[in-house]
């Protein structure tokens, strides 16, 4: 039952960006950029600097095909939210220091490092990608830029793809915004997660970002 929004839970909270199968056949790039390459990693960490809040529609395809929808928000640096729709009821927050998960609401709340999301660089106050040579390629396609990311440390831990759309920089100072992300996970499958409806929002209620623990005997609220 649970199965669908597990595949987002790895992909958001574990940092198992693992495949053993294609993710591990190409090298990380580290400091053999191009020009032009490392002048689209700047406009990315430009893009993501400049990120505040947010909310927006997500999408999750999972490696079986399914599909899971919610509600996405954004506080930068440090706090996120994914709130399912029904009938899914996962609810995952990062509160700056943890990421909480609860994938029903009759079970308890696990907690990991807010450091062991792939989507880290999305919370980090300051964004430097490129600096730990965990680029693996940067590739342009019509109206799109992806990134493509591995741990340099681990990798056979596999791949973290993120897709912008991208108008120029004539657009803005950037002219990118981030659309979508797909993580391989240990098995080599792919679970993919688009972004739609994208607002940038004024104030978020700083409870959206708060996941506690029910009371013994009381019935956990959203």
């Amino acid at each position: 039952m649970l199965q669908r929004p597990v595949h987002l839970l790895i992909a958001l909270t574990m940092l198992l960006l693992s495949g053993a199968g294609s993710a591990g056949a190409q090298q990380n790039r580290g400091a053999d950029v191009s020009a032009g390459e490392r002048a689209d990693i700047d406009r990315i960490n430009t893009y993501l600097n400049q990120l505040g809040r947010m909310r927006a529609d997500f999408m999750q395809i999972a490696p079986d095909g399914s599909v899971s929808r919610g509600d996405f928000y954004l506080n930068r640096p440090g706090r996120m939210r994914f709130e399912y729709a029904p009938p899914d009821q996962i609810l995952i927050v990062a509160d700056g220091v943890w990421v909480a998960v609860q994938e029903d609401k009759a079970l308890p709340i696990q907690r990991y490092p807010i450091g062991s999301t792939p989507l880290s660089p999305i919370l980090e106050k300051q964004v430097s990608l490129g600096e730990k040579k965990e680029v693996v390629a940067v590739e342009r396609q019509k109206g799109l830029l992806k990134l493509r990311l591995r741990d340099p440390e681990a990798p056979e831990k596999g791949e973290l793809t993120l897709i912008f759309t991208d108008a120029g920089q004539q657009a803005g100072a950037s002219g990118i915004e981030l659309r979508q992300w797909v993580v391989v996970d240990a098995q080599g499958l792919m679970t993919q997660v688009g972004l739609s409806n994208i607002q940038e929002a004024e104030r978020l209620d700083p409870k959206l970002f708060i996941l506690n623990d029910p009371a013994p005997g009381s019935q956990h609220r959203r």
